[in-house]
């Protein structure tokens, strides 16, 4: 007699179940919140004035460094060498949802940069864009070279810094 998969079982099911859910509800919570902007009269591609950028990156900037250190942590070795297959998906999963939100926050702070600009430097502006790119590029690695994926550390460290920076310049 044969063990069952565990993609077979019950439990497994119910897990992926929610993992699509929870999926589905960020996708329609990110389009709430941009059809709130639009209605409440506000482009995200417009120039916001210099005190609502400064706000709006603050608020920005604190909720990526948060989500950064959760990424940081959650990088610490399990006691176990090898987790169940349902453990690591899940594990998977919550990385790909975390850069998901931390690029779309990048892509805000960029845009609020841009608005404050030239009262912060042209290569935090950039180096906005470029965080933006990379944590692109590490969510999409399923559909890219190997070689041109980014480490995961390497990434969280460049976020790191670049909070940093634009703590310093903001």
């Amino acid at each position: 007699m044969s063990e069952p998969n565990s993609a077979d079982c019950p439990e497994s099911a119910a897990v992926l179940e929610s993992m699509t859910l929870l999926a589905t509800l960020s996708t329609a919570e990110e389009v709430r919140e941009s059809v709130a902007e639009r209605r409440a009269g506000r482009d995200p591609a417009a120039q916001a004035p210099s005190d609502l950028a400064t706000a709006r990156l603050q608020e920005a900037r604190e909720t990526l460094m948060e989500l950064l250190m959760q990424l940081v942590l959650g990088r610490v070795p399990l006691e176990r060498d090898e987790e169940a297959d349902l453990a690591h998906a899940v594990r998977h999963f919550d990385l790909l949802m975390k850069l998901r939100r931390a690029e779309r926050l990048v892509k805000t702070m960029h845009q609020h940069l841009l608005s404050l600009y030239p009262e912060v430097s042209e290569a935090l502006v950039e180096e906005a864009r470029q965080v933006h790119g990379t944590l692109r590029a590490l969510r999409e690695a399923g559909s890219v070279e190997a070689e041109a994926v980014p480490a995961l550390p390497d990434v969280l460290e460049r976020g790191l810094s670049f909070v940093v920076w634009t703590r310093h310049e903001t």
